[in-house]
């Protein structure tokens, strides 16, 4: 299988992993032959990618760190909480508050037992959204699963308790909450922001702390992940000016996890920014915003090219990376497809790139893999 960005597949491409709703229902069977309807329709949904059948990568296995299902009841939380708290919605008081707490408590039970499966695995993130969200609530799920996942793997790979684990969690599922009440035409602009804009936006901290400890019913703890994600150590963050140790541990993990996910997903202001060079800037920032020993963790736990991505090399040569290096995550073994030309290889062959050293990933490479020859 291959991962395809959902906007770049074609009619006549199979489903290779069931397609779920958020319930939890199939809406795509295993096999199933693409249609151009069924395309846009996903696209419109938010569905970013789907598991594609693909004969020259049949052997090599996708595994999210995460199950689908497990996605699923996030995403119904997640959708319930904005349903509530939208500064737009006119549902917010029928909406349960006990409800939500519950599918929260479920859903980070479940990833939970998910990532205890492959607990000494680099943890994966498979949910490659190469368009913007087109509106807030995607952009709110999108962000808020993926900092979820990252945090939940490091924290176990840091010998946190169950409890800590959860409250953790929760802290990165919930961070930007607050952002749930700030027009979205802020949030989603395209354009430079004025400095009176800028302080809108920044309220989100504030409004998400609110919100949280008074409505939801989660920890204290993982309120102030809210409140504090965006403080750095050198007190140039915000709302407080913390530095160092008086932000929490937990903030200091999400408010690094969360700058690195915004980085390597498109905003509606600018492009993405590929994955070791959004580590690059990690570490160039380590020490100042971010706390250096967690910079490193992340570095060598979190496998920042997941199977089934295609690559450009720094050869030119394009491919698909087909398996992880668990000591060097940042350096997988990678399948060449094409030549430095671009031309479809008869012959594929691998490298790996930890060993060889002179070769780096230069880009993540969608079109030139997923476009069929015509």
């Amino acid at each position: 299988m291959i991962i395809v960005p959902t906007a770049l597949c074609q009619p006549g491409m199979r489903i290779g992993k069931a397609v779920m709703s958020e319930h939890g229902r199939v809406m795509l069977g295993h096999r199933v032959e693409l249609t151009q309807f069924m395309i846009k329709k996903l696209v419109q949904m938010g569905l970013d990618f789907l598991y594609i059948e693909d004969r020259e990568t049949e052997d090599i296995p996708i595994e999210d760190s995460i199950h689908e299902d497990t996605r699923a009841l996030l995403r119904m939380a997640l959708s319930r909480i904005y349903t509530k708290f939208s500064a737009t919605s006119t549902l917010g008081g029928t909406t349960n508050a006990t409800e939500i707490s519950r599918l929260l408590f479920e859903g980070m039970s479940k990833v939970l037992d998910d990532m205890n499966k492959g607990r000494k695995d680099p943890v994966s993130i498979t949910t490659l959204n190469m368009a913007p969200a087109t509106t807030l609530e995607q952009h709110f799920c999108q962000n808020a699963i993926n900092v979820c996942v990252y945090a939940t793997k490091l924290g176990m790979l840091q010998g946190y308790s169950h409890k800590e684990l959860i409250e953790l969690g929760l802290g990165a599922l919930l961070h930007d909450v607050g952002n749930i009440q700030i027009p979205s035409k802020l949030l989603l602009s395209s354009s430079k922001l004025s400095a009176s804009e800028y302080v809108e936006i920044q309220r989100h901290t504030e409004l998400g702390f609110n919100m949280l400890k008074q409505d939801i019913g989660i920890p204290l703890l993982s309120a102030i992940c809210a409140l504090q994600h965006h403080e750095r150590i050198d007190g140039s963050g915000y709302p407080y000016h913390l530095k160092g140790a008086e932000i929490h541990e937990y903030a200091r993990w999400i408010g690094m996890l969360d700058s690195y996910d915004a980085m390597t997903h498109p905003r509606a202001y600018r492009n993405s920014i590929a994955p070791h060079y959004a580590l690059e800037i990690l570490y160039a920032n380590a020490g100042s915003l971010y706390d250096i020993k967690k910079v490193t963790q992340f570095r060598n736990k979190v496998a920042i090219f997941p199977v089934g991505q295609g690559v450009k090399l720094s050869t030119g040569e394009i491919g698909v990376v087909c398996r992880q290096n668990s000591f060097i995550p940042s350096r997988p073994v990678v399948r060449v497809l094409k030549n430095e030309r671009g031309e479809k290889l008869k012959t594929h062959y691998e490298i790996d790139l930890s060993l060889a050293l002179h070769v780096m990933i230069d880009n993540i490479s969608e079109r030139a893999i997923y476009y069929r020859d015509k």
